[in-house]
């Protein structure tokens, strides 16, 4: 598979992310649709990070918008809010592990449809930053 059709993979993937994301939040699975957020705002990145040529890893938002800042994505705003970024980056296994939620002071009480709508009002600012970047140059 050439990088150019991995790119768009991994830009389908996080679409599919966000239907998911904004299936749970109607249904009111809000764990579920953080989940989706995270994995959203993940693949996104790793979509950009793709198009530069380096071969995504790890899940960590902070870490991958990073990455994606020293290779020219606008994130600096985005990293400005470490506590949102932090929270949303917990969302690969906070919905899904008990003991995770625990270590990191949450239950599944916090999880309100306000909390899911800040995780998904997140990630979709950095899904809307990479189609931005990845339209202008014709990847998408």
């Amino acid at each position: 598979m050439s990088t150019e059709e991995q790119v768009k993979e991994w830009y389908e993937a996080a679409l599919m992310d966000l239907r998911s994301a904004r299936r749970a939040l109607e249904a009111g699975d809000f764990p579920d649709a953080c989940f989706h957020a995270q994995q959203m705002a993940e693949k996104a990145l790793k979509a950009f990070l793709r198009a530069n040529n380096i071969i995504p890893w790890g899940h960590n938002i902070e870490a991958l918008l990073l990455k994606a800042g020293q290779l020219g994505l606008e994130v600096d705003d985005l990293l400005s809010r470490a506590d949102d970024v932090r929270r949303l980056s917990e969302q690969y296994m906070a919905p899904r592990y008990p003991n995770f939620r625990a270590e990191i002071g949450m239950s599944l009480s916090d999880y309100t449809e306000e909390f899911a709508l800040g995780c998904l009002s997140l990630a979709e600012e950095i899904l809307r930053r990479v189609e931005r970047w990845l339209s202008v140059r014709g990847l998408i």
